[in-house]
Protein backbone atom coordinates (compact mmCIF):
# COMPACT_ATOMS: atom_id res chain seq x y z
CA UNK A 1 0.00 0.00 0.00
CA UNK A 2 1.44 3.02 -0.66
CA UNK A 3 2.40 5.64 1.44
CA UNK A 4 0.93 9.01 2.10
CA UNK A 5 3.05 11.85 3.75
CA UNK A 6 2.15 13.38 6.53
CA UNK A 7 1.88 17.34 6.19
CA UNK A 8 4.98 18.93 7.82
CA UNK A 9 3.65 20.39 11.25
CA UNK A 10 3.62 24.24 10.70
CA UNK A 11 5.69 26.08 13.33
CA UNK A 12 5.21 28.80 15.66
CA UNK A 13 6.43 31.10 13.30
CA UNK A 14 4.49 29.50 9.88
CA UNK A 15 1.32 30.34 12.30
CA UNK A 16 2.08 33.54 13.38
CA UNK A 17 2.51 34.96 9.63
CA UNK A 18 -0.48 32.98 8.83
CA UNK A 19 -2.64 34.70 11.13
CA UNK A 20 -0.48 38.40 11.42
CA UNK A 21 -2.55 41.40 10.20
CA UNK A 22 -1.20 43.11 7.18
CA UNK A 23 0.88 46.05 8.09
CA UNK A 24 -1.22 49.39 8.18
CA UNK A 25 -0.97 51.54 4.96
CA UNK A 26 0.47 54.57 5.20
CA UNK A 27 -1.96 57.67 5.47
CA UNK A 28 -3.04 59.64 2.37
CA UNK A 29 -4.82 63.00 2.14
CA UNK A 30 -7.98 61.79 0.89
CA UNK A 31 -8.56 59.94 3.88
CA UNK A 32 -9.23 62.57 5.77
CA UNK A 33 -11.73 64.69 3.54
CA UNK A 34 -15.11 64.44 3.66
CA UNK A 35 -16.90 61.96 1.94
CA UNK A 36 -19.46 64.28 0.58
CA UNK A 37 -18.33 67.72 -1.25
CA UNK A 38 -19.87 70.85 -0.07
CA UNK A 39 -21.27 72.65 -3.02
CA UNK A 40 -19.21 75.38 -2.53
CA UNK A 41 -16.27 73.87 -2.80
CA UNK A 42 -16.12 74.56 -6.07
CA UNK A 43 -16.80 78.46 -6.30
CA UNK A 44 -14.31 78.35 -3.08
CA UNK A 45 -11.33 76.54 -5.43
CA UNK A 46 -12.09 79.13 -8.33
CA UNK A 47 -11.59 82.33 -6.04
CA UNK A 48 -8.65 80.67 -4.01
CA UNK A 49 -6.81 79.52 -7.37
CA UNK A 50 -6.89 83.29 -9.02
CA UNK A 51 -5.79 84.63 -5.33
CA UNK A 52 -2.58 82.37 -5.18
CA UNK A 53 -1.56 83.11 -8.88
CA UNK A 54 -2.08 86.53 -8.10
CA UNK A 55 0.10 85.91 -5.30
CA UNK A 56 2.65 84.49 -7.39
CA UNK A 57 3.17 87.35 -9.80
CA UNK A 58 2.99 90.01 -7.64
CA UNK A 59 0.19 91.57 -7.58
CA UNK A 60 0.07 92.10 -4.06
CA UNK A 61 -3.43 94.61 -4.16
CA UNK A 62 -5.51 91.76 -5.97
CA UNK A 63 -4.50 88.84 -4.30
CA UNK A 64 -5.44 90.33 -1.00
CA UNK A 65 -8.92 91.03 -2.62
CA UNK A 66 -9.34 87.09 -4.02
CA UNK A 67 -7.78 85.90 -0.72
CA UNK A 68 -9.92 88.02 1.80
CA UNK A 69 -12.89 85.92 0.04
CA UNK A 70 -11.54 82.71 -0.72
CA UNK A 71 -11.02 83.24 3.27
CA UNK A 72 -14.58 84.16 3.84
CA UNK A 73 -15.87 81.18 1.52
CA UNK A 74 -13.83 78.79 2.91
CA UNK A 75 -15.24 79.45 6.92
CA UNK A 76 -18.72 78.71 5.15
CA UNK A 77 -17.55 75.56 4.24
CA UNK A 78 -16.85 74.83 7.52
CA UNK A 79 -13.30 73.44 9.19
CA UNK A 80 -13.98 69.49 8.12
CA UNK A 81 -12.10 70.02 4.83
CA UNK A 82 -8.39 70.24 4.92
CA UNK A 83 -8.06 71.97 1.62
CA UNK A 84 -9.53 75.14 3.07
CA UNK A 85 -6.34 75.66 5.28
CA UNK A 86 -4.59 76.61 2.32
CA UNK A 87 -7.02 80.03 2.23
CA UNK A 88 -5.68 81.66 5.50
CA UNK A 89 -2.11 80.05 4.90
CA UNK A 90 -1.88 81.99 1.58
CA UNK A 91 -3.56 85.46 3.16
CA UNK A 92 -1.34 85.04 6.11
CA UNK A 93 1.54 84.60 4.48
CA UNK A 94 0.85 87.77 1.80
CA UNK A 95 0.54 89.88 4.70
CA UNK A 96 3.36 88.66 6.12
CA UNK A 97 5.29 89.67 2.77
CA UNK A 98 3.48 93.29 2.90
CA UNK A 99 4.97 94.07 6.67
CA UNK A 100 1.46 93.53 8.46
CA UNK A 101 2.31 91.58 10.70
CA UNK A 102 0.02 91.34 13.23
CA UNK A 103 -2.64 91.07 11.09
CA UNK A 104 -0.98 87.82 9.31
CA UNK A 105 -0.61 85.96 12.67
CA UNK A 106 -4.16 85.34 13.42
CA UNK A 107 -4.40 83.92 9.60
CA UNK A 108 -1.24 81.71 10.10
CA UNK A 109 -2.97 80.20 13.53
CA UNK A 110 -5.84 79.41 11.71
CA UNK A 111 -4.14 77.53 9.25
CA UNK A 112 -2.65 75.38 11.52
CA UNK A 113 -5.26 74.83 13.48
CA UNK A 114 -7.67 73.60 10.54
CA UNK A 115 -4.48 71.18 9.61
CA UNK A 116 -4.20 70.04 13.13
CA UNK A 117 -7.77 69.65 13.18
CA UNK A 118 -7.63 67.33 10.12
CA UNK A 119 -4.53 65.01 10.47
CA UNK A 120 -3.53 65.29 13.75
CA UNK A 121 0.21 64.46 14.28
CA UNK A 122 0.53 61.27 14.61
CA UNK A 123 2.67 60.57 11.74
CA UNK A 124 4.35 63.58 11.67
CA UNK A 125 2.13 65.15 9.33
CA UNK A 126 2.44 69.14 10.43
CA UNK A 127 5.80 69.25 11.83
CA UNK A 128 6.75 71.20 9.24
CA UNK A 129 3.68 73.51 9.49
CA UNK A 130 4.78 73.52 13.17
CA UNK A 131 7.97 74.92 12.30
CA UNK A 132 7.06 77.50 10.04
CA UNK A 133 4.58 79.14 12.50
CA UNK A 134 7.10 78.92 15.56
CA UNK A 135 9.68 80.51 12.77
CA UNK A 136 6.55 83.19 12.26
CA UNK A 137 6.24 83.48 16.18
CA UNK A 138 10.42 84.44 17.13
CA UNK A 139 11.32 86.46 13.85
CA UNK A 140 7.66 88.53 13.18
CA UNK A 141 5.05 87.63 15.20
CA UNK A 142 4.27 87.34 19.29
CA UNK A 143 7.52 85.63 20.46
CA UNK A 144 5.85 84.53 23.66
CA UNK A 145 3.41 81.76 21.80
CA UNK A 146 6.60 80.36 20.60
CA UNK A 147 7.94 78.35 23.67
CA UNK A 148 4.11 76.40 24.19
CA UNK A 149 4.33 75.00 20.23
CA UNK A 150 8.28 74.87 20.35
CA UNK A 151 7.59 72.41 23.84
CA UNK A 152 4.80 69.87 21.60
CA UNK A 153 6.86 69.82 19.04
CA UNK A 154 9.90 68.47 21.21
CA UNK A 155 7.39 66.35 22.98
CA UNK A 156 6.69 64.50 19.50
CA UNK A 157 9.95 64.37 18.18
CA UNK A 158 11.50 62.83 20.94
CA UNK A 159 8.26 60.39 21.82
CA UNK A 160 9.39 58.90 17.87
CA UNK A 161 12.71 58.51 19.02
CA UNK A 162 11.74 56.92 22.50
CA UNK A 163 9.21 54.40 20.88
CA UNK A 164 12.27 53.38 17.99
CA UNK A 165 13.91 52.40 21.20
CA UNK A 166 11.54 50.58 22.79
CA UNK A 167 10.97 48.46 19.16
CA UNK A 168 14.66 47.65 18.97
CA UNK A 169 15.31 46.97 22.50
CA UNK A 170 11.79 45.39 23.35
CA UNK A 171 10.84 45.76 27.01
CA UNK A 172 13.58 45.93 30.19
CA UNK A 173 12.91 45.78 33.60
CA UNK A 174 15.77 47.54 36.21
CA UNK A 175 17.07 45.77 38.74
CA UNK A 176 17.94 47.95 41.76
CA UNK A 177 21.73 49.21 41.37
CA UNK A 178 21.86 48.51 37.51
CA UNK A 179 22.91 51.38 35.44
CA UNK A 180 21.16 53.08 32.93
CA UNK A 181 22.10 53.43 29.27
CA UNK A 182 21.22 55.17 26.03
CA UNK A 183 20.00 53.37 23.43
CA UNK A 184 22.65 52.87 20.80
CA UNK A 185 20.73 51.35 17.84
CA UNK A 186 19.30 52.51 14.45
CA UNK A 187 16.13 53.61 13.24
CA UNK A 188 14.62 51.48 11.35
CA UNK A 189 14.70 52.27 7.73
CA UNK A 190 10.61 53.27 7.03
CA UNK A 191 11.65 56.12 9.95
CA UNK A 192 14.72 57.06 8.37
CA UNK A 193 13.77 59.81 6.60
CA UNK A 194 11.27 61.87 8.56
CA UNK A 195 13.44 61.32 11.39
CA UNK A 196 15.79 62.87 9.57
CA UNK A 197 13.85 65.61 8.42
CA UNK A 198 12.59 66.71 12.06
CA UNK A 199 16.37 66.37 13.27
CA UNK A 200 17.45 69.13 10.48
CA UNK A 201 13.94 71.21 11.87
CA UNK A 202 15.47 70.98 15.51
CA UNK A 203 18.28 72.37 14.51
CA UNK A 204 16.94 75.31 12.65
CA UNK A 205 14.68 75.74 15.57
CA UNK A 206 17.69 75.62 17.86
CA UNK A 207 19.15 78.40 15.99
CA UNK A 208 16.49 80.74 16.16
CA UNK A 209 16.26 80.62 20.03
CA UNK A 210 20.33 80.76 19.79
CA UNK A 211 19.96 83.89 17.77
CA UNK A 212 17.75 85.47 20.40
CA UNK A 213 20.36 84.21 23.23
CA UNK A 214 17.67 81.74 24.71
CA UNK A 215 20.51 79.44 25.75
CA UNK A 216 17.94 76.90 27.15
CA UNK A 217 15.35 76.19 24.23
CA UNK A 218 18.02 76.12 21.81
CA UNK A 219 20.44 73.59 23.88
CA UNK A 220 16.86 71.52 24.48
CA UNK A 221 16.42 71.61 20.59
CA UNK A 222 20.01 70.69 19.56
CA UNK A 223 20.04 68.16 22.11
CA UNK A 224 17.07 66.12 20.40
CA UNK A 225 18.59 66.68 16.94
CA UNK A 226 21.88 65.39 18.34
CA UNK A 227 19.98 62.25 19.75
CA UNK A 228 17.92 61.22 16.18
CA UNK A 229 21.30 62.01 14.21
CA UNK A 230 22.95 59.78 16.16
CA UNK A 231 19.95 57.08 15.52
CA UNK A 232 19.58 56.94 12.42
CA UNK A 233 23.26 58.05 10.99
CA UNK A 234 25.60 56.54 13.41
CA UNK A 235 28.03 58.14 15.84
CA UNK A 236 30.92 59.46 13.57
CA UNK A 237 28.52 61.21 10.84
CA UNK A 238 29.79 64.08 9.71
CA UNK A 239 26.16 65.54 10.69
CA UNK A 240 26.82 65.04 14.22
CA UNK A 241 29.90 67.71 14.39
CA UNK A 242 27.43 70.38 13.23
CA UNK A 243 25.37 69.67 16.42
CA UNK A 244 28.61 69.34 18.55
CA UNK A 245 29.61 72.52 17.21
CA UNK A 246 26.06 73.81 17.85
CA UNK A 247 26.09 72.88 21.47
CA UNK A 248 29.67 74.42 22.00
CA UNK A 249 28.08 77.77 20.97
CA UNK A 250 25.47 77.39 23.52
CA UNK A 251 28.03 76.54 26.24
CA UNK A 252 29.93 79.33 25.31
CA UNK A 253 27.28 81.60 25.89
CA UNK A 254 26.67 80.40 29.13
CA UNK A 255 30.26 80.60 29.95
CA UNK A 256 30.49 76.79 30.39
CA UNK A 257 33.87 76.88 29.12
CA UNK A 258 34.79 72.74 29.72
CA UNK A 259 31.60 71.86 28.03
CA UNK A 260 32.26 74.45 25.57
CA UNK A 261 35.96 72.60 25.05
CA UNK A 262 34.73 69.29 24.72
CA UNK A 263 31.89 69.43 22.17
CA UNK A 264 33.93 71.42 19.42
CA UNK A 265 36.82 69.02 20.13
CA UNK A 266 34.41 66.41 19.35
CA UNK A 267 33.16 68.28 16.38
CA UNK A 268 36.97 68.58 15.27
CA UNK A 269 37.45 64.88 15.68
CA UNK A 270 34.70 63.96 13.92
CA UNK A 271 35.47 66.43 11.11
CA UNK A 272 38.63 65.22 10.54
CA UNK A 273 37.41 61.55 10.71
CA UNK A 274 35.59 62.03 7.65
CA UNK A 275 37.01 65.46 5.54
CA UNK A 276 40.22 65.40 3.39
CA UNK A 277 43.15 67.56 4.94
CA UNK A 278 42.83 70.51 3.66
CA UNK A 279 38.67 70.74 3.41
CA UNK A 280 37.88 74.32 4.63
CA UNK A 281 35.23 72.49 6.98
CA UNK A 282 38.26 71.29 9.06
CA UNK A 283 39.72 74.72 9.12
CA UNK A 284 36.26 76.10 10.71
CA UNK A 285 36.22 73.41 13.49
CA UNK A 286 39.82 74.07 14.47
CA UNK A 287 38.95 77.89 14.47
CA UNK A 288 36.24 77.43 16.88
CA UNK A 289 38.45 75.14 19.25
CA UNK A 290 41.22 77.66 19.04
CA UNK A 291 39.00 80.78 20.01
CA UNK A 292 37.85 78.32 23.01
CA UNK A 293 41.03 77.65 24.15
CA UNK A 294 42.14 81.70 24.01
CA UNK A 295 39.16 82.42 25.89
CA UNK A 296 40.48 79.63 28.39
CA UNK A 297 43.83 81.21 28.26
CA UNK A 298 44.89 77.84 27.22
CA UNK A 299 47.86 79.63 24.79
CA UNK A 300 49.66 76.92 24.08
CA UNK A 301 47.08 74.72 23.04
CA UNK A 302 46.01 77.23 20.40
CA UNK A 303 48.56 78.00 19.16
CA UNK A 304 49.46 74.81 18.08
CA UNK A 305 46.11 74.13 16.48
CA UNK A 306 47.00 77.32 14.72
CA UNK A 307 50.03 76.80 13.55
CA UNK A 308 48.74 72.99 12.61
CA UNK A 309 46.43 75.30 10.31
CA UNK A 310 49.08 77.46 8.63
CA UNK A 311 51.52 74.19 7.99
CA UNK A 312 48.21 72.48 6.63
CA UNK A 313 47.10 75.84 4.20
CA UNK A 314 50.14 78.01 4.03
CA UNK A 315 49.64 81.69 3.25
CA UNK A 316 48.19 81.17 -0.05
CA UNK A 317 44.48 80.25 1.15
CA UNK A 318 42.24 81.98 2.90
CA UNK A 319 42.00 79.40 5.31
CA UNK A 320 45.54 79.98 6.22
CA UNK A 321 45.85 83.57 5.99
CA UNK A 322 43.14 83.34 8.67
CA UNK A 323 45.29 81.12 10.95
CA UNK A 324 48.14 83.83 10.47
CA UNK A 325 45.68 86.28 11.42
CA UNK A 326 44.63 85.08 14.62
CA UNK A 327 47.51 83.86 15.98
CA UNK A 328 49.12 87.11 15.49
CA UNK A 329 46.23 88.66 17.20
CA UNK A 330 46.96 86.05 19.48
CA UNK A 331 50.29 87.31 20.27
CA UNK A 332 50.00 90.79 19.77
CA UNK A 333 47.62 90.32 22.66
CA UNK A 334 50.12 88.69 25.03
CA UNK A 335 52.48 91.52 23.65
CA UNK A 336 54.86 89.82 22.07
CA UNK A 337 54.91 92.26 19.47
CA UNK A 338 58.08 90.69 17.72
CA UNK A 339 56.53 87.62 17.29
CA UNK A 340 53.22 88.70 16.06
CA UNK A 341 54.59 91.27 13.52
CA UNK A 342 55.91 88.75 10.84
CA UNK A 343 52.42 86.48 11.17
CA UNK A 344 50.55 89.69 10.75
CA UNK A 345 52.55 90.65 7.58
CA UNK A 346 52.31 87.62 6.02
CA UNK A 347 48.48 87.35 6.76
CA UNK A 348 47.86 91.07 5.44
CA UNK A 349 49.58 90.28 1.86
CA UNK A 350 47.31 87.01 1.88
CA UNK A 351 44.46 88.77 2.10
CA UNK A 352 45.30 91.26 -0.84
CA UNK A 353 46.32 87.92 -2.71
CA UNK A 354 42.62 86.88 -2.07
CA UNK A 355 40.64 89.70 -1.65
CA UNK A 356 42.16 92.88 -3.84
CA UNK A 357 44.19 95.98 -1.98
CA UNK A 358 41.63 98.11 -1.92
CA UNK A 359 39.25 95.81 -0.92
CA UNK A 360 37.17 96.58 3.20
CA UNK A 361 37.93 93.14 4.12
CA UNK A 362 41.96 94.15 4.20
CA UNK A 363 40.88 96.74 6.82
CA UNK A 364 41.35 94.79 10.00
CA UNK A 365 44.70 93.34 9.05
CA UNK A 366 45.74 96.52 8.55
CA UNK A 367 44.53 98.56 11.79
CA UNK A 368 45.83 95.36 13.59
CA UNK A 369 49.62 95.52 11.89
CA UNK A 370 49.31 99.07 12.73
CA UNK A 371 48.83 98.35 16.25
CA UNK A 372 51.68 96.03 15.95
CA UNK A 373 54.17 98.43 14.36
CA UNK A 374 53.55 101.14 16.45
CA UNK A 375 54.72 99.33 20.08
CA UNK A 376 57.63 98.01 18.16
CA UNK A 377 58.78 101.55 17.28
CA UNK A 378 58.09 101.80 13.70
CA UNK A 379 55.81 104.85 13.89
CA UNK A 380 56.44 105.55 9.92
CA UNK A 381 55.06 101.95 9.05
CA UNK A 382 51.87 102.06 11.76
CA UNK A 383 51.49 105.63 9.81
CA UNK A 384 51.28 104.49 7.01
CA UNK A 385 49.16 101.18 7.46
CA UNK A 386 46.51 103.39 9.28
CA UNK A 387 46.15 105.59 6.23
CA UNK A 388 45.89 102.99 3.95
CA UNK A 389 43.00 101.34 6.47
CA UNK A 390 41.27 105.58 6.18
CA UNK A 391 41.49 105.52 2.75
CA UNK A 392 39.83 102.48 2.10
CA UNK A 393 37.27 102.80 5.21
CA UNK A 394 37.14 106.32 5.65
CA UNK A 395 34.41 107.78 8.51
CA UNK A 396 31.27 108.64 6.77
CA UNK A 397 28.20 110.54 7.86
CA UNK A 398 25.16 108.42 8.27
CA UNK A 399 22.43 109.57 5.72
CA UNK A 400 18.89 110.45 6.79
CA UNK A 401 16.09 109.39 4.68
CA UNK A 402 12.96 111.95 5.02
CA UNK A 403 10.20 113.07 3.06
CA UNK A 404 9.02 116.36 2.04
CA UNK A 405 6.08 117.31 0.10
CA UNK A 406 5.73 113.85 -1.34
CA UNK A 407 9.72 113.59 -2.12
CA UNK A 408 12.21 111.51 -0.83
CA UNK A 409 14.78 113.65 0.50
CA UNK A 410 18.74 112.16 1.47
CA UNK A 411 19.64 114.74 4.14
Amino acid sequence: MPTVARPAKASSQDLAAATAEPPPKPHTAEEFLPKKVPPEWQAWQKVQKAGSEAFDNNEFGKAERLLKEAVRMARDIGPGDIRIAKSPGDLGRLLEVRGRFSEAEPLLEEEFYLKDRAVGNSDGQIVADMEALIRFYLTEGTADKAPPLSEDLLAFVQGKFREQADQRKGKMTLQQGQPLSGWAGTAGPKMHDPMLEWSITCDKIGDLYRFRNNADMADKFYKTALDVKATVLGKQHLSLANSYDNLGSICLMRGTMDDAESYFRDALNITDGVLEKGDPEVFQRIDKLARCLIKEKKFSEAEELYLRAIRTWGGERSEGQRALFALGCMYADQRRFAAAAPLLHRALKGAERVNGSLSVALVPYLRKYAYVEYYLGRKGEMQNLQARANNISPLVKPLKATVQMGRLKID
